[in-house]
């Protein structure tokens, strides 16, 4: 997908630091910078923990708190990627818990370079430990180019040895409270005659959630998913559709993800951009999903998530005339 102009940055390029400041739990970060945003990881918890433009706030929500017992799952936040499907955690792991060598285990730095230049753009690249749940490994490339505020993530899956679970590029980003959130809407891949035209969780929130179709020309559209309220926030909020993008609005500007879709793939959870809104913990989350690999022994795949801040015109106001600037800014 081609960026518009808006969403390059020429400053200069700026010195970096090969680490920032040790978090409680998560142990080292290292350091991404291109002259226009920082990107930071900790290494030992597998997780990005700040994306941001040079003076601007987080946009990445970590705390790294003490951690519940039993279970392997780190309510940090974060950016992680996740490779299993929940609904088959019991029979994979016996109980509905994250695999351990992912979200339990450091990751190995194979290669970094913090800052960019025009001749090399900033590179970090992480390798996880062996799954033996799920007989895969996970490498992870996170590159910056200069002067440009977007990250790409390259993630690649080795397969072990030959096992019975398939797997997906599940990637989870906490981030801070913003204005709302939109998303490519495909409504072909789930009619309205159907029911919803958007996929939820009735498990997770019992009352339908506040969600909006936006109108457009053609299809595929945009969904609109307002902030919910605190007080009103009794359950958490999850919503799900099929499209190219999401992105959190915050003010005029937005903190946008993109992927590859076909609408022909298979797609286990029933969308493959999601977002996760839950004011009474302060959790909330963009999410995006790759297809379902059914790997064997030997095999391997790689799938790219590309991040993006970007401004809206200042003439644009409304959720629908975001919705169409980006989805004609992110055309492919």
């Amino acid at each position: 997908m081609r960026a518009s102009p808006a969403i390059a940055c020429f400053t200069l390029l700026l010195a970096s630091a090969v680490a920032g400041e040790p978090l409680r739990r998560a142990g080292p970060v290292l350091t991404l910078d291109n002259g226009c945003i920082t990107l930071e990881v900790a290494p030992d918890a597998g997780r990005v923990t700040r994306f941001a433009r040079h003076g601007e706030p987080d946009r990445i929500a970590f705390d790294d708190r003490a951690v519940p017992s039993g279970t392997d799952w780190k309510p940090w936040g974060g950016d992680r990627i996740w490779p299993m499907f929940l609904q088959l955690s019991p029979q994979i792991y016996g109980a509905h818990n994250f695999d351990p060598a992912f979200d339990d285990q450091p990751w190995t730095v194979m290669e970094h370079n913090p800052a960019a230049t025009r001749a090399s753009p900033a590179r970090l690249t992480l390798r996880s430990r062996d799954s033996r749940h799920l007989a895969l490994r996970i490498t992870r490339t996170i590159t910056l180019e200069a002067g440009r505020a977007e990250a790409l993530h390259t993630v690649r899956f080795e397969r072990l040895a030959d096992s019975p679970y398939p797997v997906h590029v599940w990637a989870v980003t906490a981030v801070r409270a913003g204005d709302y959130v939109l998303m490519e809407h495909d409504r072909r891949v789930r009619p309205a005659a159907e029911g919803e035209s958007f996929k939820w969780w009735p498990a997770l929130s019992p009352v339908r959630p506040a969600a909006f179709p936006l109108p457009g020309a053609v299809a595929p559209r945009a969904l609109h998913v307002p902030w919910p309220a605190a007080a009103s926030a009794v359950a958490p909020l999850k919503v799900g559709t099929w499209g190219r993008w999401i992105a959190l609005v915050s003010g005029g500007s937005a903190f946008v993800q993109t992927v590859r879709y076909d609408p022909a793939a298979l797609y286990l959870d029933e969308s493959n951009l999601q977002t996760w809104l839950e004011p009474g913990r302060a959790i909330y989350e963009i999410e995006t999903l790759g297809p379902t690999w059914f790997l064997r022994a030997g095999e391997s795949r790689e799938w790219t998530v590309r991040w993006r801040l970007v401004d809206f015109p200042p003439s644009l106001h409304t959720p629908a005339e975001r919705a169409g600037w980006l989805a004609e800014t992110l055309t492919p």
